[in-house]
């Protein structure tokens, strides 16, 4: 069996302050800190680190994450007030009246095939759709391909192509610094309107 070399009791020792070193590694990481004195400094130091951090650590009052979580606003899809959901609950209670219409529609015999056939068509609809959608997007991605490969195939096009690349990060960088002296101007406006 070959020995670890130094890193690794090194990160021994990160998991020995910690309290999740194996029980396996610990006879072996006890043998290394007796020879080796480097180490036993970088455990002083460690351990003097989590009781320093320990005595640092702030107590979480009762009830703190749900007070957080209250406080901060809804996200676009979310939605605090039961009215925003009436429109999507009336559209799926329309399309399942609409099936159980189109099912309920054959003759009691053929009931149970109607239903399968129903399901049968919207398990190939999806099919379809999936397919179709690969489809455009391989197409896609290869008509890109092609452009960028015809855009860059002579030196003229591709300079083209780097002074445009360079005018849209300069408008990009003019107005990310154009945005930042907004409230500096805002607040200039606002006092000197004041007056």
């Amino acid at each position: 069996m070959t020995r670890p070399d130094h890193n690794t009791y090194r990160e021994w020792l990160n998991l020995d302050v910690d309290g999740r070193l194996p029980q396996e590694r610990r006879a072996e990481m006890d043998e290394h800190l007796a020879a080796c004195a480097e180490c036993r400094t970088e455990r002083d130091r460690l351990c003097a680190l989590e009781a320093l951090l320990g005595q640092a650590r702030a107590a979480v009052e009762p009830g703190f994450r749900g007070r957080v979580l209250a406080a901060l606003p809804s996200a676009g899809w979310e939605s605090r007030s039961p009215r925003t959901w009436a429109f999507p609950a009336a559209a799926c209670a329309l399309f399942a009246a609409i099936a159980a219409a189109v099912v309920g529609s054959g003759s009691p015999a053929r009931g149970s095939s109607a239903v399968l056939s129903a399901l049968a068509a919207v398990a190939g609809m999806f099919r379809a759709t999936l397919t179709a959608g690969a489809g455009l997007l391989a197409a896609s991605w290869k008509g890109l391909g092609m452009a960028f490969a015809a855009l860059l195939s002579s030196p003229v096009s591709l300079g083209v192509f780097g002074v445009f690349v360079l005018c849209v990060n300069l408008g990009l960088i003019s107005l990310l610094r154009r945005r930042r002296s907004l409230p500096a101007d805002a607040v200039r406006r606002e006092g000197g309107g004041r007056r």
